[in-house]
């Protein structure tokens, strides 16, 4: 697999390769918290945004930029994955900054996600993009293994977002 030749576009949520992909996060969660139902798409929203992150035309991951189900400006990041085989290449990296460019378009002020204990990959790579622990926020609220995390996002300008043209 050449990461070299890797590719970030939008997708339909019903995408048969986001699909594939949501279907293996889900058997992953269900393997690391075999105790917790996995929750899947209940709390979806229907301006849900899906990245798909590809390879040599073959899906190796996967996240959505979803409007923050509370009235405010803030933007969730969903349904984040990457295929066991292309970890550690800096894909995950690459789909999170570009859902981040995608929530700012958008026009929200910032993104927030919940990942939960057994994650410390995941939470790695959020703290590592400046991401900040936050109070677990509902339907998180009472989820022991639940972390959640924010970041404020750059307000765009006229001339673009953080004043570069495109």
């Amino acid at each position: 697999m050449n990461i070299d030749e890797l590719t970030i576009a939008a997708a339909a949520a019903d995408d048969p390769k986001v699909q594939w992909l949501v279907r293996d996060l889900d058997a992953d969660l269900t393997a690391r918290y075999p105790d917790e139902p996995c929750t899947g798409g209940i709390h979806i929203h229907p301006g849900i945004r899906f990245l798909l992150a590809e390879a040599g035309g073959r899906p190796v991951g996967c996240c959505a930029v979803q409007p923050f189900p509370f009235p405010d400006t803030a933007a969730e990041l969903k349904r984040m994955y990457v295929i066991p085989q292309a970890r550690g290449r800096g894909v995950a990296a690459r789909l999170l900054s570009e859902a981040e460019r995608t929530a700012t378009a958008l026009g929200h002020t910032e993104m927030r996600l919940e990942t939960a204990v057994h994650q410390p990959e995941a939470i790695a790579l959020y703290t590592r993009a400046g991401y900040r622990l936050i109070a677990n926020y509902p339907p998180y609220e009472d989820k022991r293994l639940s972390r959640c995390y924010a970041k404020p996002l750059p307000v765009p300008t006229a001339e673009g977002v953080n004043g570069a043209t495109s």
